[in-house]
């Protein structure tokens, strides 16, 4: 029987890799990188493929296509900008390679005798001569300048430690090699200059995002390099910028008209609060600790002018309950909102809660005191998902009535909180007890230097609640070892003492 070339082919396969790898490995390194690109949304996918073969791995693991990089040590930060000033190096070297071949190419066709007379046989046979003496074949680095870093949509330095080896030339040095960035997060890297934004908004035409929140150096030139150049930008973040000023920011909501989230927390709000009816396609928007602290006359802006709002942070203003009430008429389409430190907005949760029905997550926060009644209107709440009290006083409730258990399994049911954060929280063992009551579907649990909690309140808090997946009770110095050792045996829940 004869064996095919085909089969003859396959069976001088040693492994199943050659067989699905083998052609595809043929193709130039630029090639692989395109079709491994339509794969860098799924990282499974990817890593899967680099199992295939060693040229596989080698792309896939390098930083060719990921659309994301990001950086949580300096190491690894500094290699990726090794291999960029490489690759620099190496694309500069190329093309004065290729010019030179191709100006002593161009030389020795003029030299040569010519041996017609018509012009334009002369000029096909220069064409001639020099399509055949130039070779531009010649063996280089495998590090394709033209593809490394083309597919890098965002760029993420947050998570370095020893943000301060960063320099600046280091970061100027970056953007020219990844020129489609769209998203840029630079928290608290304060080396950030305004000649790294220069370089940044000159090299990356397609900046959408950028987030550059503690970034203390960056002054008002900052602002226009980026509104002159990244006119389609959405987010910003400008959080703890304390040099830029209002009239800057104004100059550059003027220009960006597809802003729709603001962060610019920590300086400038107070004044900046009047450049609100400029952008009315705010989706986010974060004033929070601003100086001097925010009253209710912003809430009034707000209210009016930002209807699509689904994010607001007003943390440690002086808004009232009436400023309260008035944010919750005009933002009804709310999803998240952080009241931490807004010791004035006494019990007037509860209403708020009726008046934006979307509202998924609240941040109550370092507050003097909460009342009994919007404790209870957030744990038996129908929309609230996450709900955090860290050192915040939780009274108790006054109301008899409102002590009492629910009155059927469906009306438990009813409760959609599933995160509950009450660290360093004062709060008593009946409201604790209300916990037990009402969040049937609660998963996750921060009772963390709780002083009033002890083992019979924790061991009702785990009978009750048959969802419960994970408590973390660091310092609760009421509990006892003995307990501490018998619960983190539980087979259904996760503690953390």
């Amino acid at each position: 029987m004869e064996v095919t070339n085909n089969e003859r082919d396959i069976s001088s396969c040693t492994t199943a890799a050659d067989i699905n790898g083998g052609a595809l490995s043929l193709l130039p390194p630029e090639i692989l990188v395109n079709i491994f690109s339509f794969f860098s949304d799924s990282v499974k996918d990817l890593l899967l493929c680099a199992q295939v073969n060693q040229t596989w791995h080698h792309i896939i693991t390098s930083f060719y296509i990921w659309r994301t990089v990001k950086f949580n040590k300096f190491e690894t930060f500094s290699r990726f900008h090794e291999i960029l000033q490489l690759i620099t190096k190496t694309r500069r070297n190329r093309a004065l390679d290729n010019w030179s071949r191709f100006v002593k190419a161009y030389l020795n066709v003029i030299k040569s005798p010519i041996s017609r007379t018509s012009e334009e046989e002369y000029e096909e046979e220069e064409e001639k001569d020099v399509g055949a003496q130039i070779s531009f074949t010649k063996p280089t680095y495998f590090y394709s300048t033209k593809f490394y870093g083309y597919f890098v949509k965002k760029l993420d330095l947050s998570r370095i430690h020893r943000k301060n080896l960063i320099t600046e030339e280091m970061l100027r040095d970056l953007f020219p090699n990844i020129p489609n960035l769209e998203n840029v997060n630079f928290y608290n890297c304060y080396t950030v200059t305004d000649r790294v934004i220069e370089k940044l908004t000159k090299s990356c035409h397609h900046l959408k995002k950028l987030k550059l929140f503690g970034c203390t150096s960056l002054t008002n030139r900052s602002l226009y390099w980026i509104e002159m150049r990244c006119s389609k930008l959405t987010t910003l973040n400008i959080g703890f910028c304390v040099i830029i000023t209002p009239n800057a920011l104004q100059s550059l909501v003027n220009r960006c008209k597809e802003l729709t989230s603001l962060t610019i927390s920590h300086c400038l709000n107070t004044r900046a609060i009047s450049l609100i009816p400029m952008i009315p396609s705010l989706r986010k928007l974060d004033l929070g600790i601003s100086n001097p602290k925010l009253t209710d006359e912003a809430t009034n802006i707000i209210s009016r002018h930002c209807p699509n709002l689904v994010y607001l942070s007003l943390s440690f203003s002086l808004i009232t309950r009436l400023g309260l009430r008035t944010i919750g008429r005009g933002c009804r389409k709310l999803l998240f909102i952080d009241l931490s430190g807004c010791y004035l907005i006494d019990d007037e949760i509860s209403d708020f809660l009726s008046y934006c029905p979307r509202l998924k997550i609240i941040y109550l926060n370092y507050l003097l005191q909460i009342s009994g009644k919007s404790f209870l209107s957030i744990i038996k709440s129908s929309q609230i998902e996450y709900a955090s009290f860290t050192s915040s006083k939780i009274l108790e409730v006054s109301s008899s009535i409102d002590l009492l258990p629910p009155s059927s399994n469906e009306e438990r049911s009813c409760s959609k909180i599933r995160k509950l954060v009450l660290d360093n929280c004062e709060i008593s063992d009946k409201n604790l007890k209300q916990i037990s009551y009402w969040c049937k579907n609660l998963e996750y649990l921060d009772i963390s230097l709780v002083y009033d909690m002890d083992d019979r309140v924790l061991q009702d808090l785990c009978d009750r609640l048959e969802n419960l997946k994970e408590v973390i009770a660091k310092n609760c110095y009421g509990v006892s070892v003995a307990m501490q050792d018998n619960l983190s045996k539980h087979q259904r829940i996760k503690f953390t003492f």
